[in-house]
């Protein structure tokens, strides 16, 4: 799993508390994945690792590609203190898509959020006649405070061949 580290340990020695710590990890976040849908009709159910809530259009939402052909779906997402922050029985997912996403919080100057920056995780159920359950992990990074490339340990989460300016610029 992952572990935070503190500001401060027993030797006085300062520490920057890591709250992206494992939000690359694919390991699931509660239980055991399972997929038994057939994706063949509506879609292979994709996460995005990272996203990044800051108004340029790539990344600002939670992306699940093909949710939304999956009619009796549940999304539920987790800061890393185990709180439900955000949960829908219809999450559009898409990327470009305004409706129903995570995150839904108020337009700031600097993007869409008012959830801190970290890592958090979600649980996706569909149950049709088949199941699929799955969770894991993954980063929100608004940019502010910018963070230096070389200083990142998350720019790693995106997949090869995607650009996000906030994350590898």
């Amino acid at each position: 799993m992952f572990s935070f580290m503190s500001c401060e340990d027993d030797n006085n020695n300062q520490q920057d508390e890591d709250v992206f710590a494992g939000c690359c990890s694919e390991d699931p976040a509660f239980g055991t994945n399972i997929d038994n849908l057939d994706q063949s009709e509506g879609g292979v159910i994709s996460v995005s690792s990272i996203v990044t809530p800051n108004n340029d259009a790539i990344n600002d939402f939670f992306g699940i590609s093909n949710i939304e052909n999956y009619s009796n779906h549940m999304v539920a997402i987790f800061n890393a203190d185990d709180e439900l922050v955000f949960e829908t029985t219809n999450y559009t997912g898409s990327f470009g898509n305004t409706g129903n996403l995570f995150p839904n919080g108020e337009q700031t100057e600097f993007g869409i959020t008012t959830y801190p920056d970290g890592t958090y995780k979600y649980i996706i159920i569909i149950e049709d006649e088949q199941t699929f359950y799955k969770s894991g992990y993954f980063c929100l990074y608004s940019g502010n405070p910018p963070i230096p490339l070389e200083e990142q340990n998350f720019s790693e989460c995106l997949e090869a061949g995607e650009f996000d300016p906030i994350v590898v610029g």
